[in-house]
């Protein structure tokens, strides 16, 4: 255990915690903040990942693909901006429990799958997942959203299974780029961030999740009422 703690905390980790550093802080404080500067925010955020997405795959994706892809990540990211802007003071609460739980799946995934090991989810598409890595991920979702619960005395446990499907569709975004990057072949969509890669890597899940989102909001799953 001690050796892979070690092998854990290698160079690439620190980067990773640094660049994330730097990038998690503007991306929460816009979100708080709203306005046009949240707007001129995210909309830079996808201007770098259509950049990113299109210099990768000039040649090796046909049209139709490239348009699908690139609908996505732009539906996605302006039901965000939109989410934000058009609703009432408190919405941001909510996206940034969203935000989080993204975050807490990815990290506790990779803190599991690093250190436990085991056996590979997906060996040929994306050989760092584990199914080690995916039931931490999960457990620190559980965990999350109990304390959540307890700590505003808000006891709807459909959160707890509301948050665990957020996690669910991390892991399947960023499976999916996974397999986008192994066909593509290229290890990152960019070197943006340090120990993640380009911005299109590190959002991999947020993307697909803002997506699902809106595709269950338009059957009006409404789940911000949840958060109230």
């Amino acid at each position: 255990m001690i050796d892979k703690i070690k092998i854990f905390f290698d160079t690439n980790i620190y980067n990773r915690i640094i660049s994330g550093i730097f990038f998690v802080i503007p991306f929460i404080y816009f979100i708080i903040q709203g306005g046009y500067l949240f707007v001129v925010f995210f909309l830079l955020i996808l201007s770098i990942i259509i950049y990113e997405f299109m210099s990768v795959s000039k040649t090796k994706l046909n049209f139709i693909n490239k348009i699908f892809i690139l609908f996505i990540l732009i539906i996605s990211i302006f039901h965000f901006i939109f989410l934000r802007i058009a609703n009432d003071v408190g919405i941001e609460f909510y996206i940034l429990y969203i935000v989080a739980a993204i975050w807490i799946f990815d990290s506790f995934s990779l803190i599991g799958g690093k250190l436990i090991g085991g056996k590979k989810l997906f060996p040929k598409i994306s050989p760092n997942k584990t199914y080690s890595g995916l039931i931490v991920g999960l457990l620190s979702l559980l965990i999350f959203s109990i304390t959540f619960m307890f700590f505003l005395g808000n006891y709807i446990y459909v959160i707890t299974l509301v948050t665990l499907l957020i996690g669910l569709i991390s892991f399947l975004g960023d499976a999916l780029e996974s397999y986008l990057k192994r066909y593509l072949e290229i290890k990152d969509f960019g070197n943006l961030l340090p120990g993640h890669g380009g911005l299109l890597d590190r959002m991999d899940a947020f993307i697909l999740i803002f997506f699902v989102h809106l595709v269950l909001l338009s059957f009006n799953f409404n789940f911000m009422s949840l958060y109230d």
